[in-house]
């Protein structure tokens, strides 16, 4: 510990390099520095532009930071910064509520993955399930360095010596420390008494110092954090070993002549499945139920079920190829037959599934669960198909392939534009049925506003009487969303989805 809290740290990855001199102030720095344009980009502000400006400014300090020692970082981990930035730009882009709130919780985590792959502190590969436990480290570690800026601040005082202007200095420093200890504790009792009287609380947040404290409680919030988290950053490369951590050999315990009776089995299950799949459901064209079944009913009472199954499959086949024994060679290829028999059924479930979606889809319409649900569902077809071809080829990493799969597919369905994939179909659909959860549509993000106002369009000069109340609700809804755009006015909350709605707001 002693040579962490050193000016010079060694990075330990089969040569010493020194980290710069000065890395404890030059991170508060940091750390403050970013605590300011946090609350610029973010505070009261919707998110906007200032999103990927945030995460290119990021990019940028470990950039700044680790310039001087890119040949000890990984290159491959700069291959992350790409999903990185594709991702933020959503926030720019589009403003799908569900996929926002989903990115804001990912892009972190890929920054963390990023970090710790970039600079080699992780202890486990991250194809190991183990590196969930270096992701969880780095986010709560840094809380075991909290202190470190009040008594780095100590210490600068300690270091300070003689001279009317360094008795000065040290003074400022005993004010600025006192200040930083009572932020939490002016916070809390601030919370605290503003909850227990509302007449305190009204005259008490109208007072211009409590928006400035509220900036400043942000700032060094954030400021400490950042800090923190470099030094923890610092000090796992610090207790870096030279020894690379090993892994150990997965134990083989199955029995493949147990697994491919379970496969025979199953396999014969889905096969009279298949069969029902193409006689009925797959038919649909034909009409050719039974009497007692509508296609809807159908299609709903399967889905679920369905999905469960596939995923039990799923569990199945990566347990199987991980864990059974190889000794019997014929054995362990009529396994990996019957594994591959098992994929093209989970296949043809994956597609009656979906078949069966798209049916409930046109029975009750679009919504983004039934969206996300497809989109899940083409994500798991590419898995199996990874898996058929991991069944002959065992060197092909695996769960890195499930990840690249499970991202690619993910950063499609944001730019897929969800809530006009919605609108569109759902008024496709009312103009084949006329039935339309107006409700719903309103619901839908800014992307879906160009879309409702050609519909409104359509039907403003109905004669009929349900189409003139939807018009006049629809109305009523541009002009609360008028009224939503005027609140934001923010360049920071720049958002292109809600500059081409407002263009379609302005003959509202």
């Amino acid at each position: 510990m002693n040579e962490f809290l050193g000016e010079e740290i060694k990075i330990n990855n089969g040569q010493n390099q020194p980290l710069r001199q000065g890395w404890k102030s030059r991170f508060m720095l940091y750390g403050i520095i970013t605590g300011i344009v946090f609350d610029i980009f973010f505070y009261n502000k919707t998110l906007g532009i200032s999103y990927p400006l945030f995460i290119i400014f990021l990019l940028m300090l470990v950039i700044v930071e680790f310039g001087k020692n890119l040949k000890l970082l990984k290159k491959t981990a700069w291959l992350f910064t790409l999903p990185i930035l594709i991702l933020s730009l959503t926030f720019f882009i589009y403003s799908n509520p569900v996929l926002k709130i989903l990115n804001y919780l990912l892009i972190p985590l890929l920054m963390l993955m990023f970090i710790i792959l970039l600079v080699k502190i992780n202890k486990s590969d991250w194809s190991n399930i183990r590196f969930v436990g270096d992701i969880a480290k780095r986010i709560f570690v840094p809380v075991r360095f909290i202190h470190r800026p009040f008594t780095g601040l100590a210490e600068t005082e300690t270091n300070s010596k003689g001279g009317t202007g360094k008795t000065a200095n040290r003074t400022l420093l005993k004010i600025l420390t006192g200040i930083l200890i009572s932020v939490p504790i002016l916070a809390l009792i601030l919370w605290l008494l503003t909850s227990a009287d509302l007449v305190f609380k009204d005259i008490f947040i109208n007072i211009p110092v409590f928006t400035a404290f509220k900036h400043f409680l942000l700032i060094i919030a954030v400021s400490v954090y950042t800090a923190c988290f470099a030094w923890a950053l610092v000090k796992a490369i610090n207790e870096r070993k030279e020894s690379a951590h090993g892994t150990k050999q997965r134990k083989l315990f199955l029995d493949p002549t147990v697994i491919l009776t379970i496969l025979i089995l199953t396999n014969a299950v889905y096969g009279v499945f298949s069969y029902v799949q193409f006689a009925y459901l797959f038919g649909a064209i034909s009409y050719n139920l039974p009497p007692a079944f509508t296609y809807a009913e159908y299609a709903r009472r399967g889905f679920a079920e369905l999905v469960v199954v596939t995923i039990i499959n799923f569990a199945i086949l990566v347990f199987s190829l991980t864990y059974v024994k190889k000794e019997a060679k014929k054995i362990f290829a009529a396994v990996k037959v019957s594994l591959c028999i098992l994929v093209v059924f989970t296949i043809v479930m994956l597609v009656s599934a979906f078949y069966r979606m798209t049916l409930y889809e046109k029975a009750y319409g679009f919504t983004y669960l039934r969206i996300f649900v497809q989109a899940f569902m083409v994500m798991l077809f590419f898995l199996f198909i990874v898996n058929i071809i991991y069944i002959w080829l065992p060197k092909l990493p695996i769960i890195k392939s499930y990840f690249a799969i499970a991202l690619v597919v993910y950063m499609a369905l944001n730019f897929a534009n969800v809530d006009v994939i919605i609108a569109k179909n759902n008024i496709t659909r009312y103009r084949s049925i006329k039935q339309m959860d107006l409700a719903y549509l309103k619901g839908l993000s800014w992307n879906a506003v160009p879309e409702i106002k050609h519909f409104y369009k359509s039907i403003k000069d109905s004669k009929d009487t349900e189409e003139k109340q939807m018009a006049e609700d629809m109305l009523l809804y541009f002009s609360e969303k008028k009224s939503e755009l005027e609140k934001i006015k923010s360049w920071q909350s720049f958002n292109v989805s809600r500059y081409r709605a407002s263009k379609f707001l302005v003959d509202s």
